[in-house]
């Protein structure tokens, strides 16, 4: 089983609802023994309070941990996807099975956002300690409610390859992108806000803006091909007037659109694709593209 956020706060619930379960019944033991021996009662009736007290205390701290592994486990699955570098790391002395506790500040990024700092406290095995070291950015989920609670996605932290354009699969980084615009001798409109953000996937911004995106419909005023591949797709420079239900139509500034190859010869000038807009950022935007590969040309929408 891969190591995530939650792996220790599970094992660490688990382990103290165990230990205190058995505090509680050894207590009753006590407690029986007392009531039945008279000379006995005072002092195993203390010890009996004690061990109750600390296992019931155990019980709903494991049962806390697991929860909180268990939100973890939810952010990590659905929470905004982002980056975070390690600015700082503090042992706190506490350790889990031999792993330390590790107290990190972080400088988080999500694609659309302006960077923050944010805390996380997490006990992290030894093997991956060299990872937080090593000043890459950590690749982390946010929860969307509250952006201070930052999950390190630790299934992908230890084999994040780096960016590749061979096909097959290979998730293209914004970077890439801008890079292969400018190869292609076309007008390559910057497709990301600072140069930190060149290393977020577009697979990344996608799964933001695809989460929390509005919807809409975008139809295609120019059209160019790049004749340069990025990963699985294909790579345009487009304009396009954006449709949002309840706003006024919207012609963006020409940039870049990278199309799945499946699909990158059914694109055309006029066409009008579904797409999911950025609430926080209206120039954010996610085409549909598998509308393409079951509707067709003539039933878009």
């Amino acid at each position: 089983m891969s190591f995530t956020s939650g792996t220790m706060g599970r094992r660490a619930g688990g382990v103290l609802i165990a230990t205190g379960i058995f505090e509680v019944v050894l207590a009753a033991g006590f407690v029986y023994i007392g009531l039945t021996i008279d000379i006995l009662m005072i002092g195993f009736l203390i010890t009996a309070a004690i061990l109750g007290i600390v296992g019931v205390a155990m019980i709903w701290i494991g049962l806390r941990a697991r929860r909180g592994a268990a939100k973890a486990d939810r952010i990590v699955s659905s929470g905004l996807p982002g980056t975070a570098t390690v600015t700082a790391l503090t042992q706190t002395g506490m350790s889990l099975n031999e792993q330390p506790q590790i107290d990190m500040e972080l400088l988080v990024s999500i694609p659309g956002r302006a960077p923050y700092p944010a805390r996380r406290k997490e006990f992290v095995p030894l093997i991956l300690l060299g990872r937080l070291s090593s000043g890459q950015p950590l690749p982390v989920r946010v929860d969307p409610a509250d952006p201070q609670n930052v999950i390190v996605d630790w299934s992908a932290s230890g084999t994040m390859p780096a960016p590749s354009s061979a096909p097959g699969g290979q998730t293209e980084t914004l970077a890439q992108v801008q890079a292969a615009l400018a190869e292609s001798g076309l007008p390559a409109a910057t497709p990301y806000a600072t140069a930190e953000q060149g290393g977020y996937s577009v697979e990344q911004l996608r799964a933001l803006v695809r989460a929390t995106g509005i919807d809409g419909t975008a139809t295609i005023d120019k059209l160019a091909d790049t004749d340069q591949v990025v990963g699985d797709e294909r790579l345009f420079t487009m304009q396009v007037t954006l449709h949002v239900p309840g706003q006024p139509d919207r012609q963006l500034q020409p940039s870049a659109a990278t199309v799945p190859i499946a699909v990158a010869d059914r694109i055309a000038i006029g066409q009008t694709i579904p797409v999911k807009v950025a609430p926080d950022n209206p120039s954010l935007v996610a085409f549909l593209w598998e509308r393409l590969a079951t509707d067709g040309p003539s039933t878009l929408i």
